[in-house]
C-alpha cells in the first residue's frame, strides 16, 4: 500500500488531476467495455438481458439518489468545515454520512428480499412471469453492490478534496478490473447471475481499498449516529432537494423502461445497452472535468470567490464542448456500425447491432449538451443552492414523460431515447439561462461565440460523415477489421475537417490545445 500511495497519492494540481482522471476513466471504460462486450458475446439480447436491465433499475436510482445527493452537497460543506473547523470535525461529518448510509442500505435490501417481485413488476409490468422472477432475485444481489458504491463514493470525494486524484483514478480501474475477472471465471458456472455478482465482487474489492486509503490520509472511522450536528443537518438539508430531484430525474428512464416492456422482446435491453453505450463515452470524455471542476467551484465559493467562479464556468463549458461535439456527431451518424464493431460476437449478431444501433443514434446528440448542464448544476451546489436545479429537473421529466408517450407510437423504442435528448437538452438551457441570472453572467461573450463555431464545425463534418457513409457504407455481415478500417477511413478526415474549421474560425479553444501539444512536442524535442 505504501508504495501504492507514493506513486498515486501525492497532491496533485489541475492540469496533473485531469490527466489523472483521465487516463484512469480511459482505463475504466477500456475494461468496461471489455466486460461489456464478454457479456453481449455470451448473453446477447433474451428475455434474460431484459430481466438484467429490469432489476437494475432501482438499485441504479438508489445509487444515484445517495451518491449524486450527498456527493453534490458532500464538498461544498466537507470544505467549509474543513476550512472553519479543523480535521477532527471534518473527520465527524464523514463518518456521520457513512453510518447513516450503511443503516439506509440495511432497510432498504431487507425491503427487497420481502417486496422484490412486487418492485420489479411495477418497472417492467409488460415483462412475463419469467422474466419478472429472475430480476426479483438479480435485484437482492444488485443492492449490496450500490451501497458499498455509494460510501465508497463519499470517501472518494474525501480523496478528491485533498487532491488524490490519482487514487481515486486508480480505485476505479480496481473496482471494473476485478468485476471483470469474476465475470471471466464465473459466467459459465453462474450464468446470467454473474452479471451482478462479478459487479458486487468488484465493489468490495474497491471500497475496502478505499477505506484504507482514507484511514491512511487522516479519515479516523467510527460510530457516529448524532443526527443534531449543524453540519450535518445543513449537508441533509442540501441534499434533500437533490433527492427529490434526482427521483423525478430518474423517473424519464423508469418510464423509458415500462413502454419497453410492452414493445418487442429486447427492447428493455436494446435501450439498456444503448444508455450504457452513452455512458462509457461520458466516463472518458466528460466525467474528469466535472470532477475538477466539482472541487475548484467547492473552494471557490467556500472562499467567497464568485468572482472567479464566474470566470471558471466558461473555460470548462468551452473546453469540454470542443471534443464532445465532434463525438456526439460521429455516435449519431455511425451508430450502427459502430456497436457493430465493438460488441459484434457470439451471440450479439447484425441483427442485435442494429437494433441497439438504432436506439444509440438518437441518444448520441445528448453528448454535445449534457456536460454543460452538468457543470452548471455543479455552480449551483457549489453556492449552496439546489432548489433551482431540482425544479428545472422535475419540469425536465415532465416532459420526457409527455414526450415518451408521443413518440413510442410512432418511432418505438428509438423515440424513447429521442425523447431523453430533446428534454435534456432544454433543461441544460434553463439551467444556464438562470445561472448567468444567479451570478450575474457566466462568461456568455466569451462562451456563446465559441460554441457556435463548434457547431458549425461540428455540423460541416456531419455532412461530410453523411456522404461519405453513403459513398462507402460499411456491411456489416463483413470481417471486423474490413468495418474497422472503413470507418476508419471515413471518421479521420471528419475529425481532420473539424479541427480546421475550428482553426480557420478562429477558435480560442483550438489555440489553446495547439499551444499545449506545441508546448510539448518542444519538450520531448529538447
Amino acid at each position: 500500500m505504501a508504495g501504492i500511495l507514493g506513486w498515486f497519492g501525492s497532491e496533485k494540481g489541475k492540469g496533473a488531476g485531469f490527466s489523472l482522471m483521465s487516463l484512469g476513466n480511459m482505463l475504466t471504460a477500456f475494461f468496461t467495455y471489455l466486460r461489456f462486450a464478454e457479456i453481449a458475446r455470451i448473453f446477447g439480447t433474451s428475455w434474460q438481458t431484459d430481466a438484467v436491465a429490469v432489476a437494475f433499475v432501482i438499485p441504479l436510482l438508489l445509487q444515484q439518489l445517495i451518491s449524486t445527493a450527498f456527493g453534490s452537497a458532500f464538498l461544498p460543506i466537507y470544505s467549509r468545515v474543513r476550512r472553519n473547523k479543523g480535521v477532527e470535525a471534518s473527520n465527524l461529518l464523514v463518518n456521520r454520512i457513512v453510518n447513516w448510509m450503511v443503516i439506509t442500505g440495511i432497510l432498504f435490501l431487507g425491503t427487497a428480499f420481502l417486496f422484490g417481485r412486487g418492485i420489479v413488476g411495477i418497472v417492467g409490468p409488460g415483462a412475463d412471469a419469467e422474466t419478472l422472477d429472475l430480476a426479483a432475485v438479480l435485484l437482492r444481489i444488485f443492492l449490496p453492490l450500490v451501497f458499498l458504491n455509494a460510501v465508497e463514493g463519499i470517501l472518494q470525494n474525501f480523496l478528491i478534496y485533498h487532491n488524490r486524484y490519482g487514487l481515486v483514478s486508480f480505485l476505479k480501474v480496481l473496482q471494473i478490473l476485478a468485476s471483470y475477472i469474476f465475470l471471466l471465471a464465473g459466467h459459465g458456472r453462474f450464468g446470467i447471475i454473474i452479471v451482478p455478482l462479478s459487479g458486487l465482487a468488484g465493489a468490495a474489492v474497491s471500497f475496502l481499498a478505499c477505506a484504507a486509503f482514507s484511514i491512511r490520509l487522516e479519515l479516523r472511522p467510527g460510530t457516529v449516529l448524532d443526527p443534531r450536528d449543524g453540519d450535518f443537518r445543513e449537508l441533509v438539508r442540501l441534499a434533500v432537494p437533490v433527492m427529490v430531484g434526482v427521483v423525478t430525474g430518474f423517473l424519464g428512464p423508469v418510464a423509458d423502461k415500462i413502454l419497453a416492456s410492452f414493445l418487442a422482446e429486447s427492447s428493455i435491453t436494446a435501450i439498456d445497452y444503448a444508455a450504457r453505450i452513452r455512458n462509457l463515452v461520458r466516463m472518458v470524455m466528460i466525467e474528469p472535468l466535472i470532477v475538477l471542476c466539482t472541487v475548484y467551484f467547492s473552494k471557490a465559493a467556500a472562499a467567497g470567490g464568485r468572482d472567479l467562479l464566474r470566470k471558471e464556468i466558461p473555460s470548462y463549458m468551452r473546453n469540454l464542448s470542443y471534443y464532445t461535439i465532434p463525438a456526439a456527431a460521429i455516435l449519431t451518424v455511425f451508430a450502427v456500425p459502430l456497436v457493430s464493431v465493438f460488441f459484434q460476437r457470439g451471440h450479439f449478431g447484425p441483427g442485435q447491432s442494429r437494433l441497439v444501433g438504432h436506439v444509440l443514434s438518437y441518444y448520441a446528440p445528448w453528448l454535445a449538451q449534457f456536460g454543460m448542464g452538468v457543470i452548471a448544476g455543479r455552480a449551483f451546489y457549489a453556492l449552496k443552492e439546489t432548489i433551482t436545479p431540482i425544479a428545472l429537473g422535475i419540469w425536465g421529466m415532465i416532459c420526457n414523460i409527455l414526450l415518451n408517450v408521443i413518440l413510442v407510437g410512432s418511432m418505438g423504442v428509438g423515440g424513447l431515447a429521442l425523447a431523453t435528448t430533446v428534454t435534456s437538452s432544454a433543461k441544460t438551457l434553463m439551467l444556464l439561462i438562470t445561472l448567468r441570472r444567479r451570478l450575474g453572467g457566466i462568461g456568455g461573450k466569451e462562451f456563446v461565440p465559441e460554441y457556435l463555431r463548434f457547431l458549425l464545425a461540428g455540423g460541416i463534418m456531419s455532412g461530410f460523415l453523411l456522404l461519405a457513409g453513403s459513398m462507402f457504407p460499411v456491411d456489416l455481415e463483413s470481417s471486423l477489421w474490413s468495418r474497422l478500417s472503413r470507418l476508419a477511413l471515413i471518421i479521420l478526415p471528419g475529425l481532420g475537417i473539424y479541427v480546421a474549421v475550428t482553426a480557420a474560425a478562429g477558435s480560442r479553444t483550438f489555440r489553446d490545445y495547439y499551444g499545449v501539444v506545441r508546448s510539448g512536442l518542444s519538450r520531448g524535442g529538447s
